[in-house]
């Protein structure tokens, strides 16, 4: 309850106690109260009693003090004016840092208590301002020390409370859960940071303020004491304070005891002089300070410099300390791992067996490192070496799937070392199976799988070791298969195809430009010759099935290959198994004085020249003879049906890459794969559309135009990026879900296989151009025009209606501008746009490739352009020069009398010649109204017919004469060789 404003006797002023124990609100409250109080001190200077000076010293003070008072207390209310005055200018760097450091030493306090769920909280949190500041990161020379040590501290505290059991079964459910997921995300979080972790653990540096964190803990927690003593202290006299302001006259005579007992609690902490509890007194108060900047305590600069002297000393002893301790403890970790995985020398064989079972029936349990199986595996392996192959093959098989089983989703791959592991082991299975020819693979039986299970349960140590004896006894006395039979889980051929699944998965994931795609693209020989000697020792034990399997992945790594490339690639692998990488060599050897030498000459030959320069004498197997040989001898006579199709596939492709475009056409319609090929899988229909694209590039470089266009009209009329699995391409409005993107993904082409897409649609669209311009000229005069590319005239009607064309700058925009060309008879100029301006031609395989090509579509392009010109220009004209057409295009005679020929024989252009004068007498024929008339109904009946022959193939499924209604008529429009 308030007082009224006339009292007698002035409230007395708050100590500095009470200031310091007060709020915000509070002080903004107390800072009103000098108003009143400077009333109640002029009613009580104006009054005869002598109380008022009694009871504070402020009633003494003089004029100007009070204006200063006024003053200062509208200073302390404004609080932002004395904060802007007191602010500091931090730079991104240190805020950041300091953000960053203050979530480091709030994990660090967690890993104390052990509490994973704020741990992982805050750990998050940090992570992300990590990735937020990704950029100063960088500039400022990578992540900072702390937040490597944290990493590298959180590791060491994860996996020493793995190994504690009994700690793990103490944890709360959130906890648990956190435990979990920070074990599982950790390891792959600190991949990214492997080698600074693995620099601070060799040379660990402590900053000032990580080492004397725990040192100063001790010292903080004091310091907290004592100002929540003091805070409550302070508390307690400001509350006695105002019930001091609002009491009777006995709180007089309590105030000196309290001001004793506030002198004695701060004699300690303050350096002014506490006998003076006048507000008025300023003697060890800055004058500059405002605000609550004077009311605040500051920590004297001498105490300071001590403790930091003193911390420094405890940092660097402390340092020193946690070396040792580290050494010590990587030690004993050496110690451990060396107990852990050593075997022993007198082991038999039996017992390797059994531990190799429970280590084997360790895999999947919960809690389990894979890492330490893959280890106790690979060492267990390495000792079954000296009991023969019926030990070691079942463990390195045991090692392999391990390695497989580490993976923890569909689209992580096996790294490099990991992966050329698991083909070194399947490599020395298969050479041991090959080796030794009485040795057949088997599965395993009940009893095996009967031993697993008790192991997995933990009772197979438990049985007694007479109960082996039988067994070996059994095992000696039996003769004939069972000796020589080698049980395993699982099938060889599908470790071979899991290794080639992650063969594939890591070029599609990899970079194709950096270096670590070439490293993985040299283990593809390898890889082959795995699949060559698995199906080699198939081919022995007379399982030719499996074999046909190994037959078809040497197939799909070998058609896409060009016999130059591959001849170059077989070359280089060779040089570098036998003389090591070419960039090792010494200059000398490499010279052309080189040559083999027995004589030491130094003086005129380098001793490096001597053994002459490095060559290689291996001889290049004709790839097409290798294919032939495989599908014919193997797959197809033992193949599935999905083996057959693709082997078949791969088959036509290779024919079609190396120019055999009649050979290819043959098997592909023998085979009638276009009429099945959308029953099968995706993969399938993937490569059915790359057999049909490198189909349609083959007849294109051979100058057969219908034929390229008939092959690729349906692949580049769509999205041919996805159809080829060379890209996904992101629709808007699409119509997948994220399952179905990730399907989609997992089914790409590794980025070395791929057709480039530009030149397939330079081919595409080049020969549209030739087959559809002379098309266009005679819808003029033609009865019934018809449409050869509707791809081709859409892009056309588009290129046409553009008020502005610029310059062209794709492969779209110079075959569109060649075409305008073509139209007008600028054939030149059509020329130079298709041969010079487009340099997609270079990407041709093959010796002198390019300019074969080139040199194709010239005389394609005048002959196109002469039939153009005689569709466009014929009505005009009485008669034309054979002579003067040839000076027009620049073609000999033969070849130009050879295309008006066969127009006139196609009824295309009704003429007749006149040999003597070498003159094309053009014939003007009208046709009747009948004609016209029963021309338009045959065309609509031929609409007709093809259209239900259309609808009853896709009703039934069947090809039927799809293809010959197609064609009718086609086989003129490319024409002009004469």
């Amino acid at each position: 309850r308030r007082r009224p404003v006339l009292a007698t006797r002035s409230p007395p002023t708050p100590s500095w106690s009470a200031w310091l124990g007060r709020t915000q609100p509070e002080e903004r409250k107390l800072a009103k109260k000098p108003s009143v109080c400077t009333m109640s001190r002029f009613w009580a200077g104006a009054s005869s009693g002598s109380d008022g000076s009694d009871s504070d010293s402020d009633s003494a003070s003089s004029g100007d003090e009070k204006a200063k008072a006024k003053a200062d207390r509208w200073a302390v209310d404004s609080d932002s004016e004395s904060e802007e005055e007191e602010r500091k200018v931090v730079s991104a760097k240190d805020k950041a840092w300091i953000d960053m450091e203050s979530d480091v030493k709030a994990v660090r306090n967690y890993m104390k208590n052990n509490d994973w769920a704020q741990i992982q909280e805050t750990f998050d949190a940090l992570n992300r301002k990590i990735e937020k500041q990704a950029n100063l990161i960088a500039k400022e020379g990578g992540v900072p020390k702390f937040y490597i040590r944290i990493l590298a501290e959180l590791e060491d505290l994860l996996a020493e409370q793995l190994k504690d059991k009994a700690l793990q079964k103490k944890f709360n459910k959130a906890n648990g859960r956190a435990f979990n997921r920070m074990k599982l995300n950790l390891r792959k979080h600190n991949a990214k940071y492997e080698a600074e972790i693995k620099a601070f653990r060799e040379n660990p540096e402590v900053s000032e303020d990580e080492a004397g964190e725990e040192e100063d803990s001790d010292s903080e927690e004091d310091s907290e004491d004592e100002s929540d003593s003091n805070s409550d202290s302070d508390s307690d006299s400001d509350s006695d304070s105002d019930s001091s302001s609002d009491s009777d006259s006995d709180a007089s005579d309590d105030k000196p005891k309290k001001k004793k007992a506030l002198d004695e609690m701060d004699s300690d902490e303050w350096q002014s002089d506490s006998s003076s509890d006048s507000d008025s007194d300023d003697g060890g108060v800055d004058p500059t300070l405002k605000g609550r900047a004077k009311w605040l305590k500051v920590n004297t600069v001498a105490d300071t410099r001590v403790r930091k002297d003193a911390s420094e000393k405890e940092a660097a002893k402390a340092k020193r300390a946690e070396e040792k301790l580290k050494k010590q403890a990587e030690e004993k970790v050496k110690k451990a791992k060396a107990a852990t995985y050593a075997v022993a020398e007198d082991i038999t064989a039996s017992e390797l067996s059994r531990k190799i079972t429970e280590v084997v029936a360790q895999r999947g349990r919960r809690n389990m490192d894979p890492r330490e199986i893959n280890r106790n595996l690979s060492v267990l392996a390495s000792a079954a070496r000296r009991f023969g192959a019926k030990i070691e093959i079942p463990a390195l098989f045991h090692l392999v799937s391990s390695y497989f089983d580490a993976q923890r989703d569909m689209d992580s791959y096996l790294d490099f070392k990991t992966w050329r592991s698991c083909y070194n082991h399947l490599s020395r299975v298969v050479n041991i199976l090959n080796s030794q020819e009485n040795l057949v693979l088997g599965m395993f039986g009940e009893d095996d799988m009967a031993d697993m299970v008790l192991a997995q349960q933990g009772a197979l140590k438990d049985l007694p070791e007479e109960e082996e004896e039988p067994a070996e006894e059994a095992k000696g006395d039996g003769d004939g298969e069972d000796e020589n039979t080698i049980k395993i889980i699982g099938n060889l051929v599908t470790f071979v195809k899991r290794l080639e699944e992650e063969y594939t998965k890591a070029l599609i994931a990899i970079n194709p430009h950096t270096s670590e795609y070439v490293t993985r693209l040299r283990m593809e020989a390898q890889l082959t010759h795995l699949c060559a000697t698995t199906q080699q020792y198939y081919e022995r034990v007379g399982d030719m099935g499996q074999a046909a399997v190994m037959a078809l992945l040497r197939i799909e790594h070998t058609y896409y290959k060009h016999d130059s490339i591959a001849e170059a690639v077989f070359k280089a692998q060779k040089f570098a198994e036998k003389w090591g990488q070419y960039a090792d060599l010494h200059p000398a050897c490499l010279s052309p004085t080189a040559a083999l030498s027995s004589e030491v000459k130094p003086e005129t030959l380098h001793p490096a020249a001597m053994g002459g320069k490095p060559a290689i004498d291996a001889v290049f197997e004709d790839q097409a003879v290798l294919i032939k040989e495989l599908c014919h001898r193997v797959v197809y006579k033992h193949g599935d049906d999905r083996t057959r199709t693709r082997a078949m596939l791969c088959h036509i492709a290779h024919h079609a890459l190396h120019d055999r475009f009649y050979d290819a056409r043959d098997l592909l319609l023998m085979s009638h794969l276009q009429e099945n090929i959308g029953h099968t899988d995706v993969t399938t229909q993937i490569l059915f559309n790359r057999a049909m694209v490198m189909l349609g590039l083959c007849a294109f470089r051979l100058g057969l135009i219908f034929e390229a266009h008939q092959c690729l009209s349906d692949i580049c009329s769509s999205r041919y990026k996805e159809l080829l699995a060379q890209g996904v391409q992101s629709m808007r409005y699409s119509d997948k879900n994220p399952e179905q993107e990730k399907a989609e993904r997992r089914r790409q082409t590794p980025y070395h296989m791929h057709i480039n897409l530009e030149l397939l649609e330079g081919c595409h669209l080049t020969a549209a151009m030739l087959l559809e311009v002379p098309n266009m000229a005679t819808e003029e005069l033609s009865e019934r025009p018809r449409v050869i590319s509707r791809h081709f005239r859409k892009y056309m009607d588009f290129f046409d209606r553009q008020v502005f064309t610029g310059p062209p700058e794709n492969v779209r925009d110079h075959v569109l501008t060649a075409a305008k060309s073509l139209t007008t008879g600028d054939w030149k100029r059509c020329a130079d746009l298709i041969l010079d301006k487009m340099d997609i031609w270079n990407l041709i395989p093959g010796e002198n490739a390019a300019q074969k090509v080139k040199d194709m579509l010239k005389d394609k392009i005048k002959c196109e352009a002469l039939r153009t010109y005689l569709f466009a220009y014929s009505a005009h004209y009485d008669s034309l020069s054979l002579p003067q057409l040839c000076v027009m295009f620049d073609l000999e005679k033969r070849i130009a009398h050879g295309v008006i020929s066969k127009m006139m024989i196609n009824q295309e252009v009704h003429a007749s010649w006149d040999q003597p004068t070498e003159t094309v007498v053009l014939h003007k024929v009208e046709p009747t109204h009948l004609q016209s008339l029963a021309l338009q109904y045959a065309e609509k009946a031929s609409m007709l017919v093809e259209s239900n022959e259309r609808f009853l193939d896709a009703s039934v499924g069947g090809q039927s004469y799809k293809d010959d209604w197609g064609n009718r008529g086609g086989g003129g429009g490319g024409g002009g060789g004469g």
